[in-house]
């Protein structure tokens, strides 16, 4: 039964399923910089500084040791980011949700009115018939 909210309703949960989709990609971007992260400690853990042996190796190594740490600090700040996006996301879907079912309650109530209305329509008109089919056989006695 349509009234007037329907589109309403359908609006809002048309922008409730988006911001679904859009909260599950960002939780698999929050778990794709994780696993990033994770692979890059284990990348650090496996660079060896040498003891002993020329001065340039030594130099080398420790470029590269560098060049790993920047790579793990954007990796946390790809995770950071990816954290934040899913927790706007939250917010925005627990205010879109709240929406719609404002929206869906309000839809609802008037579909009741609308029922009710029609059930006294349909109370009427039964009288309606009964006085006549009463009035009827009252005159034809």
């Amino acid at each position: 039964m349509k009234t007037r909210f329907t589109p309403l309703v359908k609006i809002k949960k048309n922008d409730l399923d988006k911001c679904e989709r859009d909260l599950l990609k960002a939780n698999r971007d929050k778990e794709n910089a994780l696993s990033a992260l994770n692979e890059a400690y284990s990348q650090l853990k496996k660079i060896s500084i040498p003891t002993d042996g020329k001065i340039s190796d030594m130099l080398q190594e420790r470029a590269i040791l560098q060049i790993q740490r920047d790579i793990i600090k954007q990796k946390q700040e790809w995770l950071e980011f990816a954290s934040n996006q899913v927790e706007q996301f939250k917010k925005v879907l627990n205010n879109l949700a709240i929406e719609y079912e404002k929206y869906k309650y309000l839809e609802t109530q008037e579909i009741q009115q609308i029922l009710q209305k029609r059930s006294k329509e349909e109370m009427k008109l039964l009288d309606e018939s009964a006085l006549h089919s009463y009035m009827y056989r009252q005159e034809n006695r």
